[in-house]
């Protein structure tokens, strides 16, 4: 039967853990979860690929369209689900019937959605409008997605918030699963890299090999040869010899768990001489990193190690002057690495940015106004299961290194006239997804290939796109 859930009883104990845990943190008040509802693309019948809202699917489990849930004291919870449309069989095949939804997710009572009632919940807005509005609607509290802070019950946040730091044994299994997976389009799209390719036709490669793993991109994959344009998407440019391709994916497990790798790579697949300069500059400075990864540790500390790291790469090159404590301090190398060493990975791939700086922040605490560092998502102390990235990269934006603020701010701290030989240079990023343990870290996307050496030995050593997706005869009519 066409969308029957697998009825996994460890999963069920799990998911009522979870909402017992959550009730007991918020004194068994009741909780409304909303879950997504289908959204059209251009009519209604034309729909766009449905995904849950995450803290609905982290409590519930279940990615079915238009759900909600309320949990009451002990966690005590009743599913409500849409009314089956006469048509549905017709057009979709016999659907799988709610009780075995709700059997799925261990809720103890099922009913239809217009019975649910309004009452006094605790509830957390959702990105899809049309749920949010109604859980508006139910709860009587504001909701807006873009104030999260603002937003209803600032109790449940902080409890959702501290269940879901952490990664439990399932949780790390399915990040090992997305990982894996993205190893393989990584690999693959190396080897596919030639010039004359199109960065479009290497993305389509990417979410080729997500899709024979069961598994689709955890967000837009970044696949361009413009490495300064931090969230640049392809656009079908040619790839040509002497580019950059920068490539920033990762696939979402069948339970909706992300990865988040980026590497860089030369075109013709031979770095050049200032290419693999910067190259090593940002390979330390993940490594420096990375080694800063620990429990109680915080994570601005890992953020300013690498900081510190690209300093000095910096002045090596030419590009910044002074000492590197000073030059760290003024946050001088933010002219060339302007974000944040990285952020929480868990359902999301930026794991709970829809509930605001509570996740990242302690209560209380409030991000830098400092150019660069004002951008980092995580400052809080590490935990072990907590699943972090390390993203440093080095970036050559015209728009920064023509700031008339910024050059005014950080004075002759930078090497403004040589850092301008260096525009149409792009950038480059190598980002890897590390699990805090109890004794340190363990590098989760370690097998991807990341040294120079090991970069340069498979790109371009592959068949185009075209040539692994499209047969020859059916190239040839192209």
């Amino acid at each position: 039967m066409i969308g029957l859930p697998a009825i996994d009883e460890p999963l069920v104990a799990r998911h009522r853990e979870r909402r017992r845990l959550l009730s007991a943190a918020v004194g068994g008040r009741p909780i409304l979860l909303m879950g997504h509802r289908a959204q059209a693309r251009n009519f209604l019948a034309n729909q766009r690929p449905f995904r849950q809202d995450s803290t609905f699917l982290y409590f519930m489990g279940l990615s079915r369209p238009g759900l909600a849930a309320l949990i009451e004291e002990g966690g005590e919870t009743t599913l409500f689900v849409p009314t089956a449309d006469p048509g549905d069989a017709l057009w979709h095949g016999a659907l799988a019937p709610p009780q075995a939804w709700a059997a799925s997710a261990g809720a103890e009572h099922l009913a239809e959605a217009h019975q649910l009632q309004a009452g006094p919940y605790l509830t957390l807005p959702c990105c899809e409008p049309l749920a949010n509005a109604y859980a508006a609607e139910l709860s009587g509290l504001a909701l807006d997605p873009n104030r999260p802070l603002e937003s209803g019950s600032a109790e449940l946040r902080r409890a959702v918030i501290e269940q879901r730091l952490v990664r439990d044994d399932f949780e790390l299994a399915q990040h090992r699963l997305a990982i894996e997976a993205t190893e393989r389009a990584l690999r693959v799209a190396m080897g596919a890299t030639h010039p004359g390719v199109s960065d479009i036709a290497v993305e389509a490669l990417i979410t080729a090999v997500f899709a024979l793993h069961g598994m689709e991109p955890a967000y837009a994959p970044i696949v361009t040869a413009r490495g300064e344009v931090l969230h640049g998407h392809a656009s079908g440019e040619k790839l040509a010899e002497g580019q950059l391709l920068l490539v920033d994916a990762g696939a979402e497990s069948a339970a909706g768990y992300a990865a988040d790798i980026t590497r860089t790579w030369p075109v013709a697949g031979k770095f050049d001489a200032r290419q693999r300069d910067v190259y090593e500059a940002v390979l330390t400075a993940n490594k420096v990193a990375t080694a800063r990864v620990a429990p109680e540790l915080p994570y601005g500390d890992v953020h300013l190690a690498a900081c510190r790291s690209l300093c000095g790469s910096l002045t090596d090159l030419g590009l910044l002057r002074g000492e590197v404590d000073g030059l760290l301090e003024q946050g001088a190398h933010a002219a060339f690495f302007p974000h944040g060493i990285g952020h929480l990975l868990g359902l999301d791939v930026h794991d709970m940015e829809l509930l605001g700086d509570e996740v990242g922040y302690e209560v209380g605490a409030c991000r830098s106004e400092q150019f660069g560092l004002s951008f980092l998502r995580l400052q809080r102390a590490m935990q072990p299961g907590m699943v972090v990235t390390i993203e440093p990269g080095l970036y050559f934006v015209p728009e920064l290194l023509g700031d008339p603020e910024l050059r005014t701010r950080l004075g002759d701290s930078v090497c403004w006239d040589k850092a301008e030989t260096w525009l149409g240079f792009g950038g480059i990023r190598i980002e890897d997804d590390v699990l805090v343990t109890s004794t340190g870290h363990e590098v989760l996307s370690a097998a991807i290939p990341c040294r120079a050496e090991a970069i340069e030995a498979l790109v371009a050593t592959g068949p185009t796109p075209e040539q692994r997706l499209l047969s020859r005869t059916v190239f040839d009519r192209w």
